[in-house]
């Protein structure tokens, strides 16, 4: 981690825990003033434990994205009790979190084995987003305790939206410090791809803040739990069979590429350098994953070629060139009893296909390709001029970008070549290679 990134995140923590403690600190003064404190403690258990065991259970919508369930009891926590208790419940129970993994991982992460920095920023990140949530939900007209429509309503989404606002502007400027991210594009799209989850899980801690204003409502509130952890649940089989069927494509790459030294691996390379560069270009998650199922399988129609013509060290004949030119139509003849989307065969069929038309199978080009298809064009010459060959041997990362640049606008797409220019030179495509390297070492 750079050295800015490094005091930004220190600094950062000092003031989330600073506000946690203060607020920790008042609430505890407040409770000697409580009317009756047997209901309040009971209350401050129940919301507790709400809180801790939704900060454990996060619902995972897919591997890498999480609704964490802590924001439902956070938004009942603030509507009931207000941002000093939300914040307090949130620092406080936050050391004691073991949250679970996507059930294939068969893991927990935790305060012992997550690095203590990364553990105090993002406890100081939710203590501060909670905090500041809280005090626009009052400034807005909001009142703690009073819970009734239509007047909640305003402040409710005032209150929502700074809390994601804030939550993602103080780990984007981490993000930024690390790796020179895009900071306001990036923060639009979380603000677009959260946005629709959040609101519409804050029904349901609207209603666990109504049952708490009820007689004996803090019991009732607890029901709450149980459909939450049945969609958590309905949810991690959901991850599990997509795990699962990505797993499935991996495994299928590896057994046709594993009778040859030379292309051992390459699917799983370009599938790197193809996110990589979808990702640069700022593409949807669903876009992302088509790429990905895309890359790992493009080559898979070489199973129908001769290995002669495929391990040949010369150059091909006329004929011999015409056969592995088919490769791609065959690829998309095995799968095509598989339920893919139409984009991945395009893909697929599409890959050697150059801009200016003089590609094959169809001769097609320009603008009458999605972008998707020079994506994986890219990418997949990148690794095969840095790859060895039967036919040649492999060629330094400079030397392919020379050809690429030359490129421009012939072969390929020029924004595609803009944008694997921009990645490539921030060292996202060097990360890449060393982690390939990496991997070989450990095969071997």
């Amino acid at each position: 981690m750079k050295l800015s990134a490094k005091i930004y995140a220190v600094a950062e923590s000092i003031i989330g825990i600073v506000v946690g403690v203060f607020c920790t600190y008042y609430y505890i003064q407040s409770l000697s003033t409580a009317e009756d404190i047997n209901k309040e403690l009971l209350q401050l258990f129940v919301l507790f434990t709400l809180t801790y065991f939704c900060r454990c259970f996060p619902i995972y919508i897919r591997p890498d994205f999480a609704i964490d369930m802590a924001f439902i009891s956070n938004f009942a926590i603030l509507l009931y009790k207000g941002p000093i208790v939300a914040a307090a419940i949130t620092l406080v129970s936050s050391p004691f979190v073991i949250e679970r993994l996507p059930s294939y991982e068969k893991k927990f992460s935790h305060i012992l084995n997550t690095p203590l920095i990364k553990s105090t920023f993002n406890m100081a990140n939710f203590t501060l987003s909670v905090f500041l949530g809280g005090m626009v939900y009052v400034w807005m007209g909001g009142t703690v305790g009073f819970i009734k429509f239509p007047e909640v309503i305003l402040p409710s989404i005032s209150m929502i939206l700074t809390i994601m606002l804030v939550n993602s502007t103080i780990l984007l400027i981490l993000f930024k410090l690390k790796s020179g991210i895009s900071f306001f594009p990036s923060l639009l799209r979380n603000m677009i791809e959260f946005l629709p989850s959040v609101l519409a899980a804050a029904p349901i801690g609207f209603l666990i803040a109504k049952c708490m204003t009820m007689r004996n409502g803090e019991y009732l509130a607890f029901l709450f739990m149980f459909p939450l952890f049945f969609a958590r649940y309905t949810f991690s089989l959901y991850v599990d069979v997509k795990h699962n069927y990505y797993v499935m494509l991996k495994t299928l790459t590896y057994t046709i590429e594993a009778k040859d030294d030379y292309t051992r691996g390459h699917s799983e390379r370009v599938e790197k350098y193809a996110i990589t560069l979808a990702r640069e270009m700022r593409f949807s998650h669903s876009q992302i994953e088509n790429i990905s199922v895309a890359a790992l399988l493009h080559d898979i129609g070489k199973i129908g070629i001769d290995e002669r013509i495929l391990r040949k060290p010369a150059s091909l004949s006329s004929e011999e060139r015409s056969i592995i030119e088919r490769h791609p139509e065959i690829s998309v003849s095995i799968l095509k009893e598989v339920k893919l989307a139409p984009i991945v065969f395009e893909m697929i069929i599409h890959h050697h296909e150059r801009y200016d038309g003089k590609g094959y199978p169809t001769g097609k080009g320009g603008d009458s390709l999605p972008l998707e298809v020079y994506i994986l064009g890219v990418a997949d010459t990148y690794d095969a001029i840095t790859s060895t060959r039967p036919y040649s041997d492999a060629s330094t990362p400079e030397f392919a970008m020379k050809i690429i640049r030359e490129e421009k606008g012939r072969q390929f797409h020029p924004k595609v070549v803009d944008a694997f220019l921009r990645a490539y030179e921030r060292g996202d495509m060097a990360l890449i290679e060393r982690g390939n390297r990496e991997q070989d070492l450990l095969l071997v």
